[in-house]
Order: structure tokens, then sequence, then C-alpha cells
């Protein structure tokens, strides 16, 4: 308020103070894509089983049922939150995928009909998917074909020719698992997928979604022994355990690198990625100085240390766990400050202590 007034009243000074907070969003929300009759074009999204029967049951012949209920029910069994249906009826695989970029919060997908048309359209598809994922932060939950034995799903896997950086961003689950009744095997991707929103819910995206029993089924289709998951470590393998049930025994990604060979890790990361990506969409109206960067700098801090508390990353302090650094001199340069680039680096330390995993953020700012 000005320091003295000509004439007596009621004053009230308003400033105003750029705010920015880093919020957590949906970790677990799972995209079904392929040939569903009936599913409108661009996607649909469902809540739960009974809202598929209902969407199912609007189609006049059924077949959206046929080629996915079994699947999509074992997912929302095995604790699996709102879904999206994604077809490629009478559009193609490139055309859904881009559909999907419209929906914004999906963060795994599900190709319940991978191998229908054989070993290599399921490469295309595989690597479809997988270069998708790495583009979007998200997770591509895969499977080998019904009867393929471990060697023999190791070796459909390799054929895939996944890049490595794509290889850290798939996960493949085998074998298939067997229905009660007459009802004929299912890909095992469906209930996995529902595995991981429940152990998301539960104990947060960086806890392993391992050793969880499957529920809704009778068992896997074959039965994986100790060699065969010793021989082929970047495999999950579904396996019965007298006592315990039919449990998911891996929480692998096909990456070969330590710093991403792990599901938890890897999805930790994406949701970092996620979530601070979308926290720093409206600081591009923003100056590129100095009081914008500490903004920015205490929202991350304080988004990364909720973490922590969480026990999302490791350390005994702060310090040990993660960092945040922005700044000329420290991450940007003069030439980048001219031309309006906001670099922020961030540290986290989800495997051990002070051993940190660095992600770059870059935003163009003052393009108003």
């Amino acid at each position: 308020m000005a320091d003295s007034v000509s004439f007596p009243g009621v004053y009230v000074e308003e400033t105003f103070s750029f705010g920015l907070s880093v919020q957590s969003g949906n970790t677990a929300v799972t995209a079904f894509i392929g040939d569903f009759p009936g599913v409108p074009a661009g996607g649909t999204r469902v809540y739960s089983w009974l809202d598929f029967t209902e969407l199912a049951g609007a189609d006049g012949n059924g077949d959206a049922l046929k080629a996915l209920g079994p699947v999509l029910k074992s997912y929302f069994l095995n604790g699996g939150g709102y879904c999206y249906l994604v077809s490629t009826a009478g559009s193609s695989l490139a055309e859904a995928l881009e559909a999907l970029d419209a929906l914004r919060d999906v963060t795994i997908l599900v190709a319940p009909g991978l191998w229908d048309q054989g070993a290599q359209a399921a490469g295309e598809w595989a690597r479809a998917l997988t270069g998708w994922a790495a583009r979007n932060q998200a997770m591509a939950v895969l499977h080998t074909d019904r009867d393929h034995t471990a060697d023999q799903a190791g070796t459909a896997v390799d054929a895939w020719n996944l890049d490595e950086t794509a290889r850290g961003y798939a996960a493949v689950y085998v074998p298939w698992l067997s229905q009660s009744g007459d009802d004929g095997p299912i890909v095992p991707s469906g209930a996995v997928a529902g595995a991981w929103s429940a152990v998301d819910g539960e104990r947060g995206v960086w806890k392993a979604p391992a050793n969880i029993v499957v529920r809704g089924i009778v068992g896997p289709l074959h039965q994986a022994t100790d060699a065969d998951q010793g021989a082929h470590r970047n495999l999950n393998f579904i396996r019965t355990f007298t006592g315990m049930g039919t449990l998911i025994w891996g929480a692998r990604t096909l990456s070969e690198t330590e710093q991403w060979r792990y599901i938890p890790f890897r999805r930790l990361a994406n949701t970092v990625e996620r979530d601070i990506h979308q926290a720093l969409r409206p600081v591009v109206f923003e100056p590129n100085t100095q009081p914008t960067w500490e903004r920015v700098r205490a929202a991350v801090d304080t988004y990364l240390h909720g973490l922590w508390r969480q026990g999302a990353v490791q350390g005994n302090t702060a310090q040990e766990a993660y960092f945040v650094q922005v700044g000329k001199g420290v991450t940007m340069t003069e030439a980048d400050v001219a031309a309006g680039r906001l670099i922020v680096k961030v540290g986290i330390a989800a495997l051990r202590p002070a051993e940190f995993s660095v992600l770059q953020f870059t935003q163009e700012l003052g393009r108003a």
C-alpha cells in the first residue's frame, strides 16, 4: 500500500505471488489395445466389470465380450481400477496409439491379442507399444505365445529386437493362465496390470509387484521351475507354490542395465517425470529469473521430500535420498537463460542411498 493517502477510507492492497506445487498423478491407468468390435473410435473409459458388460451388451452380437471379457474380468478381479479400451477395428495400431495421446493419463499398455496374427506381427506390436511407452513415461505389459516353453519364450522376446531404451519400458509375463470349467486359457497381462494397480494403491508405485496371489484362475498353463527362472531372468513367471497358491514371481523389465532392470524403479522414475512435467507447464508464462527458479526448486523439493517420507527413495536423510538443482551456473548457462530455457536436474536414490539416477527437465519460458 502507498505510504500515505489523501483521504480516509478502507484500502486493500492486492499482491500477486506465483504459486507452484507438484501433485501426484495416477500411476496405474491401463489401456487395453486390440481388435474390439463395438468399442468407440478414440477409445472409451471403463470403470468396472459391470460397466464393461453393459458396454458389451450394447454391441449387438457380444463380440466385444468374446474378444476381451475374460482378460478384463481378470484385470478387475486382481485389483484393477478404471481403464481404457482402444480398438484397432477399422483402423491401424498407429492410429490407436495416436488416440492414446489424447487420453494423457495412461501409464500401462496391454495388448491381449498380441500373438493373434503370429510371431512377426507380435514383434511389430511389441516394438510399437514399447516405443509409445518410452515416449510417454508408461510401461508395456507383454506376454509370449500360449504354448511357449520358457526357452521358446526367451527366444521369442529376443526376436522382437527391442532397443535398449525401449527394453526398460517393457515387462514380459509367462505363461498363460488356466481358467475353471470349459473356458480356454487367457493371457496373463490383464491380471498382472490389475495387480500393479492394487499394489500402487496399497503400498505405492515403488513397491515391487511380485509375490502376489493371482485371483480368479486355476493356475498357470505350464509350470515353470527354478531352473527356468534362473535361465531367463528378464522374464517374469507366474508360478504355483505348495501352500501359497499361484503367484506373480518376478518384477523385472527387459533392460540389461542395472538402473532400469527393476519394474518399481522404472515406474517410480516414470511417475516423477510425469508429475514434474505436468507441474512445470504453467511456468511457461514466467520470466527465467531467480525468483522463478526458487519457486520451482521449492515445489520439486517438497514433492520429493514427500516421496522420501513414504519410503519411495532410499536414505537416512533427505540429502541421501534426492536432490534438486536449478540455476544459472548450476544447470543453465547464460545462453540458456537468455533463450528462455529453464533446466532442472533431479536425482533420486531408488536403489541405494546417495546413488542417484538423474532426470533432467527442460521448459521454455517467457513465450507468452
